[in-house]
């Protein structure tokens, strides 16, 4: 079992629950760049207790969602169940080596998850094999705002779950993309303002790793802080972050 499926089978239950999660700000806009259509095949990949997936199965012909938590899947297998989603489905793979046949699906999804991968690029990779020619591609995903900055958020976000692999940068995404083949089409940041006693109770974070991004975050200058997102109180405790989400349309060319 990898890193990311124990931390996420742990956790399942409070993912299940997290409004963040089910309908966060960046859910919308998904959906408005994915442009579902009643003829899609769908896969959203890493797709968790399926909030996206859920949320495309009443505007295609068909949704799949991949992830490796099997607890993670239960949820989503259930809660599709609930509503009535007969034409959703929900197995156990890897967004580094899907179990698809080339061009089965003509949109793939991928939301909240990313930075959790190990390998950016094959996932990408397996996107565009997955992918009719036309297909879209729609992530949305936390963004550092360079990579300076990257590494101390990479650090932070470790220690508060260590599942996380790298947070990228849109420039990063953009590299990736373009050496995978896609085209960019369409993007655009969505904020995410998380409280800090959330983010940590939800990802089940040890009392003393707490205490430790406390102490990692006390050690910033205010303009780290800054870049960091970081909001602190009249006292000097942490409060909150706030992330910014990258919501990016990639197209597979039909040549």
């Amino acid at each position: 079992m990898t890193d990311s499926a124990r931390q996420f089978d742990a956790q399942a239950d409070r993912y299940a629950a997290s409004e963040v999660h089910r309908a966060g700000a960046s859910l919308p806009v998904l959906l408005e760049y994915a442009a579902p259509r009643p003829d899609d095949l769908a896969l959203d990949v890493a797709t968790g207790t399926g909030n996206t997936a859920l949320a495309l199965a009443p505007l295609v012909a068909e949704v799949t969602g991949v992830d490796l938590a099997r607890k993670m899947l239960d949820h989503a297998r259930l809660r599709a169940g609930a509503e009535g989603h007969a034409h959703a489905r929900f197995v156990e793979g890897s967004a580094e080596a899907l179990p698809y046949a080339a061009r089965s699906f003509t949109l793939v999804t991928s939301r909240h998850a990313p930075h959790h991968f190990r390998d950016a690029g094959q996932f990408l990779a397996e996107a565009w094999r997955v992918l009719r020619p036309g297909g879209r591609l729609v992530l949305a995903d936390q963004i550092s705002p360079d990579p300076e900055t990257r590494r101390w958020i990479d650090r932070y976000q470790t220690l508060r779950d260590p599942s996380h692999f790298t947070q990228r940068t849109v420039q990063d995404w953009r590299d990736l993309a373009a050496s995978a083949g896609f085209a960019w089409v369409r993007d655009t940041l969505v904020p995410y303002h998380l409280e800090f006693a959330w983010w940590t109770e939800t990802a089940g974070t040890p009392a003393a790793a707490v205490a430790e991004l406390r102490a990692l975050a006390a050690g910033l200058t205010p303009e780290q802080r800054g870049r960091a997102g970081l909001e602190f109180g009249p006292d000097g405790a942490l409060l909150a972050h706030t992330e910014p989400m990258l919501v990016v349309r990639l197209e597979k060319p039909r040549g």
